[in-house]
């Protein structure tokens, strides 16, 4: 069986937090990629979320929980792995402040190319366009004088943003307007994500500043089917996948973390051999 991608937008703010010590002003940061520093979902994070829901779902049949993410024991001897590999959930495109409708999905060539490559490895394609320009606003409207934050960008005409053989089924975000920006800007907006101060009723001090990252963001992970996986259960799996909202990350009391999925679809060449 093939690996599967999917791409998780954020319908509310998201905080999975990276559980390091902080000594700055920003007491609960977010996870980040290591080499990047974009935000991102560990692996064992994301894992985490869906055996929870999942566990619900399949609460008459926790056989399907055990084959999907593993068998959980008292006695970790006694664990047993599941048979399907979860990867991080990179971060595609974040959402910025813009003066033409309210905000815009900011992405930039080096994140493309991270993304690409990934996806070159696992699914043998290519899944965004590489940009041939960038602080460019791509929008089917005529507007001048485009800023996202304090950044002017020029404007473009839309062009799709997946490639050719992609496509993602229900997922519109890219198709009104999208932003592509140089590096150095993408990485300033990914290293100032927004800041909220969480306080306990009846005080007047603030207990503490956490870090999220801003509803519509943009993640893309990738499901592995193990050899000996059971089919069913895992197109079973899938299909919960793209029909429910999940939860990821904390403070699920007060909203935050409700994601959907989009199946990212690959259409293969007759000649391209993916048994």
């Amino acid at each position: 069986m093939e690996t599967q991608a999917y791409l998780i937008q954020c319908i509310t703010n998201m905080h999975v937090g990276s559980g390091d010590a902080t000594y700055g002003i920003i007491d609960k940061m977010v996870q980040r990629d290591p080499v990047t520093n974009y935000p991102t979902i560990h692996a064992s994070s994301l894992k985490g979320a869906l055996r929870e829901r999942f566990e619900k779902v399949w609460e008459n049949d926790l056989s399907k929980v055990n084959e999907i993410f593993g068998k959980k024991t008292d006695n970790d001897q006694d664990a047993e792995s599941g048979n399907c590999n979860f990867l991080n959930a990179d971060l595609l495109a974040l959402p910025v402040r813009c003066t033409h409708k309210q905000f815009a999905l900011s992405l930039c060539p080096q994140s493309i190319e991270f993304i690409n490559k990934k996806a070159k490895l696992l699914l043998d394609k290519e899944i965004i366009k590489s940009p041939t320009t960038h602080d460019k606003l791509f929008t089917n409207d005529s507007v001048d004088d485009i800023y996202i934050e304090d950044d002017q960008l020029g404007p473009a005409s839309h062009s799709p943003l997946l490639e050719n053989d992609i496509s993602i089924d229900d997922f519109d975000a890219f198709n009104q307007q999208y932003a592509i920006v140089e590096d150095t800007k993408f990485d300033n907006y990914t290293a100032n994500l927004p800041v909220i101060a969480r306080n306990r009723l009846g005080k007047d001090k603030n207990l503490w500043y956490e870090e999220v990252v801003p509803h519509q963001s943009v993640f893309i992970t990738n499901f592995i089917p193990g050899p000996s996986i059971n089919k069913n259960v895992f197109d079973n799996f899938l299909a919960e996948l793209k029909q429910n909202i999940f939860q990821i990350g904390a403070n699920s009391s007060v909203g935050f973390g409700l994601c959907k999925f989009y199946k990212v679809s690959v259409e293969y060449n007759k000649k391209e051999n993916h048994e």
